[in-house]
């Protein structure tokens, strides 16, 4: 891909670079994969395309990332274009990502990143650690429970608080209270369909839901999805 280079001043060239990092800054991410994200490498978000992001032309230092990162780490990986567009990916060590892009007329831009450790026989960290990991890569929870009939698991909710202020304390205000969730939804939670995060969440959710699988303090596998379900509807009905 040629590059087309034009003279600028220095001042202005570190005035560009230092709000570019900014923005950059402000994304969500996970596995270094950000909401909104555009499949076609064309096309960036904040100067990164998702071939670099794979590739690790950015370098590992990305703040609100969770999960490490998908350079240097792939095993395989491809692209699906039914029943929509997406890209699945398995690392050396097992774990796998999921990217779920949204439709043509929206510019198939990522509307979830979902990303699997897998249950395992052996501690594979402590549940303190995943704990911290969490909020230092996106804060303390909106949402915080454990299923009924799985007191052992965490869950996470977090809204993304890059939203827009306005829809940021709209989904916030739409989560459930711990209380108000069925012991029948807190138990089928990990599990849960789009739409039935959709019914739980609220409509507009975006953000992140992580699950812990833990066995005394020990973590013995997890999941977490980043989540925009206003752009997942340009692709599912989740009504």
């Amino acid at each position: 891909m040629m590059i087309k280079r034009a003279l600028v001043p220095m001042s202005l060239f570190l005035t560009l670079l230092w709000a570019t990092s900014a923005m950059a800054a402000e994304h969500w991410r996970l596995v270094s994969v950000p909401l909104d994200m555009p499949l076609d490498d064309q096309y960036d978000l904040d100067g990164q395309a998702l071939e670099g992001l794979y590739q690790g032309d950015y370098g590992t230092n990305m703040p609100h990332n969770f999960g490490g990162y998908l350079a240097h780490h792939v095993k395989t990986s491809g692209l699906e274009e039914s029943p929509f567009y997406h890209i699945d990916t398995t690392l050396r060590d097992g774990r796998t990502v999921e990217l779920w892009f949204s439709s043509a007329e929206d510019g198939r831009k990522t509307f979830g990143v979902y990303f699997e450790t897998p249950y395992s026989d052996k501690p594979i960290g402590t549940l303190a650690a995943a704990v911290r990991q969490i909020e230092d890569a996106y804060g303390k929870p909106d949402l915080e429970f454990s299923p009924p009939s799985t007191p052992a698991q965490k869950i996470f909710v977090i809204a993304d608080r890059t939203m827009d202020p306005a829809r940021y304390k709209g989904v916030v205000a739409r989560l459930p209270k711990p209380g108000a969730i069925s012991a029948k939804d807190a138990d089928s939670f990990w599990r849960a369909d789009l739409r039935d995060r959709a019914r739980i969440l609220g409509p507009d959710f975006r953000g992140v839901v992580i699950v812990l699988n833990a066995k005394d303090l020990s973590l013995m596998g997890e999941t977490a999805c980043l989540l925009d379900l206003a752009r997942a509807r340009t692709v599912f009905n989740l009504k």
